[in-house]
Parts: structure tokens; C-alpha cells; sequence
């Protein structure tokens, strides 16, 4: 029997709790809410809870502490930063600690939906009560143009291939995939989905079912995916620079988020 999928959300302000109750109820999620991280714990111990979205700056315990104590206990369950300080450095402490993802203050309803989706489509591969989330269909990939002058790394996990048209290739370095040895299942976000610089984009689990993150070295629009790569995860690592990529998305920022990249 299909049950509700629980979410657990906590912050200290009562009206972000109320906004994003109203928001997500509609969803017919089962949603509770908790002013205070040991509030949270409570609940996490009683009620069946699936996600987690907690505020990163909270008096006491903070939201990196009480990630920590989820993982602890709950080393599978995604956790979803909700911070009013949305810089790539933030993003980055969250994510290397074990967040799924994070959500900026003031953050709009598209925005908060896409990001429990997402969360929502890794708890449905694990758990056969919650339906599957649709991932929709990407369009026939068209030719990577990955010449060497446009061709840039991104610290020890990410490159990009601005083409001519504009628009840029996301993918990982080979020494990522070396860590993360074989993998089981990929996770990318969707056409037409919104990326932030310092968002979580590319999620991998290898074959002991741990989790890796790659987050987003610049903001933009998905307009394709790659197929090839969703269908055979064991084919990223063959040719991670070609073949291999991920997604291609059309930048909303370039000039100055590769400034900010020291590109």
C-alpha cells in the first residue's frame, strides 16, 4: 500500500515552518515541523520520517550538528540545508559533511518543490511503499565539441566544455570515480530543472550503497541529459571526458561565476 512520504522540517523561525507546511501538505506529503534540533530528534525517534530540511544557522544545536546525529543513526536519509547563506563555500562545507542538497532563503515554492523532488526520487529507489518520481526524457544528445581551449577543471571532482553555441557540458574527473570505485546508480536532475553554483547536481551510489556528491561549479538551465550514461552507470567511467559527460545546461551567469571559479 502507497503510504505518504514523511518530511521533517526544522527552524527556528515559526513562519518559514508554516510556509513550507502550507507548501508541501499540498503535495500530500506527511509533513511535522519543529522549532528547535532536539524538537526534531524527538520526532525523528517516534514518527516515520523520510527527508529532512533543517535551518543551518539555529541558536544550540546548528544544522551541521544535528546532521551529524541524523547520519549517525540514519546514514541514508537525505538531509536538505535551508541557509540565508547561499554562498559556493557554504554548499560545499554542507555537501562534503553529508548534505543532499540546500535551499536559499527567500526561497520560492518551484524552488522548494524542485529540491524535495529531487530528495524524493533517491527515498523512492529505496523504499518500494513511495512511487517513483518521472524523470522526463532528454532529447538526442548532439556532439560534445570538447576542444582542449574550452575545456576547464573545477577543483578535484568537476570539468566544463563551454561549446560554441554557448551552452556548457557538466561532467567529473576520473580520479572522483576512482574513489567511488563501482557504482550502482546516478542521480541527475531533470531537462528544463534549475542548478545552482554550489547546488548539488550529480549524485552517485556505489556498490556498498554509499553516497557521493558533486556539486554544480556554475548556475543555470538543464537542457539535456546524458541518456547513455543513466542507462549504463559503468559506462561514465570508460570516458569521463567525452562521452562520459553529464548534463548540458545553458549558463544564467558564466562571466561572473567563472570569475568566482578563478577561471
Amino acid at each position: 500500500m502507497e503510504r505518504k512520504l514523511g518530511i521533517l522540517v526544522v527552524d527556528d523561525e515559526q513562519i518559514v515552518l508554516d510556509s513550507i507546511n502550507k507548501h508541501l501538505r499540498k503535495d500530500n506529503f506527511s509533513v511535522h515541523t519543529a522549532l528547535t534540533a532536539h524538537e526534531g530528534l524527538d520526532l525523528l525517534g517516534r514518527i516515520d520520517i523520510d527527508i529532512v530540511l533543517t535551518d543551518l544557522m539555529m541558536p544550540g544545536i546548528d544544522g551541521l550538528e544535528l546532521m551529524k546525529m541524523i547520519k549517525a543513526k540514519h546514514s541514508h536519509m537525505p538531509v536538505i540545508m535551508i541557509t540565508g547563506y547561499a554562498t559556493i563555500n557554504t554548499a560545499l562545507k554542507a555537501t562534503q559533511l553529508g548534505a543532499f542538497d540546500y535551499i536559499a532563503k527567500p526561497f520560492s515554492k518551484t524552488e522548494l518543490k524542485g529540491v524535495i523532488m529531487r530528495a524524493v526520487e533517491l527515498v523512492s529507489k529505496t523504499d518500494s511503499t513511495i512511487e517513483p518520481q518521472k524523470v522526463g526524457a532528454a532529447e538526442k544528445p548532439e556532439g560534445s565539441q570538447s576542444g582542449r581551449d574550452s575545456f576547464k577543471t573545477i577543483g578535484d571532482q568537476s570539468w566544463i566544455v563551454l561549446q560554441e553555441s554557448g551552452r556548457v557540458l557538466l561532467g567529473v574527473e576520473r580520479s572522483f570515480l576512482h574513489g567511488v570505485g563501482r557504482i550502482q546508480t546516478i542521480f541527475l536532475p531533470s531537462k528544463g530543472d534549475q542548478i545552482r553554483q554550489g547546488s548539488v547536481y550529480f549524485e552517485i551510489f556505489s556498490s556498498d550503497l554509499r553516497a557521493h556528491t558533486v556539486i554544480s561549479p556554475l548556475s543555470g538551465t538543464v537542457v539535456e541529459l546524458n541518456e547513455r550514461v543513466l542507462s549504463n552507470p559503468e559506462s561514465l567511467i570508460e570516458d569521463p571526458y567525452g562521452e562520459g559527460w553529464l548534463i548540458k545546461i545553458e549558463p544564467s551567469n558564466f562571466d561572473y561565476e567563472r570569475k568566482l571559479l578563478g577561471l
